[in-house]
């Protein structure tokens, strides 16, 4: 299915019967048809003709986000429990191909719609996939939530009648400025934190062009422990992480809190550019309250080495300048690095650190198609262009948090 079709697109096309283009709890289903649905008995749906007494759950997911893997298997689960009760609708971007080779590898007896625009997701305003919107029998929202909330208890809460907790992520409005720490070409050096920014998305920057090149670091709404990994290079969120003073994870990442949230901004003069991440730990333990120390462990880790077995599958690059990107669906580098390959894009999606001892040195163009984004799909991805990944032990730099004394 290519996209989710608005009926009366051309004419009204966020028809929601004379209510907010934001859909919000107590809001009537909008007049929507699904169409081409994968895993259902009509390849179209159109929610507000269906005279049944079934709740819907429409669950916002991707084959290419890790999260949501898990919670469509729970999904699954509920919806052969709960099949005279419930449907689940799960939309995403996902084409034919790809919905049809998670079918194969995950039968189920979910709905799968597809929606490129993300015309849906965004009517709801969400923040990001992962989350459900409930439905219930007279085609009205009632709750907007997490779906790893979307447990046995919720549903039997749903079907009583119960009010629902609203957990969902959504968008605050956008706040307009062209540079919101007030940084100018002029300046030659700057520091600065402060903290949550309402109506400012969540953001890091590596200034790689113009007059802050190679010389500038920023991030809008971020937490305490995605500054200090960013400072001291940890590329393994948990397992490079360690925690003294009786301090835990949520004292340095707690997004639900945005007490605990910080925008900072770094410049440094040019001759101080290759000092740019060392000043930056100084300054973070100089202001921030709870402080780093770096030091080196041996931990376990997997090892990235050339299959002997397969074909080298990428190309020397004669580039100078690096270009990467990565998500679910895979990884695309241009005169990149196989170390920051390992580093920066395994090490996000196998969960440890992932050290590269394949011998290869220069730069390279790297592309890697991930079908399901878990371990199995990484695995055959990289297999696919030659490489494979060994678990062991090896030392690698670690950060501690403490307080100070």
């Amino acid at each position: 299915m290519r996209k989710i079709v608005i009926l009366m697109c051309f004419i009204l096309p966020l028809r929601i019967f004379a209510q907010d283009a934001v859909l919000k709890t107590g809001n009537r289903f909008p007049d929507i048809i699904f169409t081409n649905i994968a895993n259902a008995p009509v390849k179209e749906w159109y929610l507000n003709n269906v005279k049944d007494d079934k709740f819907y759950i429409i669950n916002f997911w991707g084959t290419w986000c890790s999260p949501c893997i898990p919670e469509m298997d729970s999904l699954a689960k509920l919806q052969r429990k709960y099949k005279d009760q419930i449907q689940v609708i799960a939309v995403s971007d996902d084409d034919d191909v790809r919905k049809s080779k998670y079918l194969k590898n995950k039968p189920s007896g979910i709905w799968l719609a597809t929606d490129k625009d993300y015309t849906l997701y965004h009517m709801f305003n969400l923040a990001y996939v992962g989350q459900c919107a409930i439905i219930n029998p007279q085609k009205e929202i009632v709750a907007l939530v997490r779906t790893d909330s979307v447990n046995a208890l919720f549903i039997e809460k749903m079907l009583r009648g119960d009010s629902l907790t609203m957990s969902a992520g959504l968008n605050e409005k956008a706040v307009i400025t062209d540079d919101p720490f007030g940084v100018d070409s002029i300046m030659t050096h700057n520091f600065t934190i402060s903290g949550y920014k309402k109506g400012l998305r969540g953001m890091g920057k590596y200034y790689t062009t113009g007059p802050y090149k190679n010389r500038r670091l920023s991030w809008i709404n971020a937490s305490l422990d995605l500054l200090y990994r960013a400072a001291y290079n940890i590329k393994s969120y948990h397992v490079q992480e360690f925690f003294e003073d009786g301090l835990t994870r949520k004292d340095v990442s707690d997004f639900e809190n945005k007490q605990s949230l910080y925008c900072v901004d770094l410049l440094v003069s040019d001759h101080e550019k290759d000092r740019l991440y060392s000043i930056l730990q100084s300054n973070l333990n100089k202001y921030m309250p709870i402080k780093v120390r770096g030091e080196k462990r041996e931990l376990d880790v997997y090892v990235l080495k050339l299959d002997t077995a397969g074909k080298l599958g990428i190309l020397k690059a004669d580039g100078a300048e690096p270009v990467m990107s990565f998500s679910g669906r895979g990884y695309e580098g241009e005169c990149v690095f196989v170390k920051d390959f390992a580093e920066d894009y395994l090490t996000n999606e196998l969960g440890l650190p992932v050290v590269d001892e394949t011998g290869l040195t220069g730069r390279y163009n790297i592309k890697t198609n991930v079908e399901q984004r878990d371990k199995a799909g990484i695995l055959k991805s990289i297999q696919a262009i030659g490489f494979a990944v060994e678990k062991t032990r090896r030392e690698v730099p670690v950060i501690i948090y403490f307080l100070p004394k």
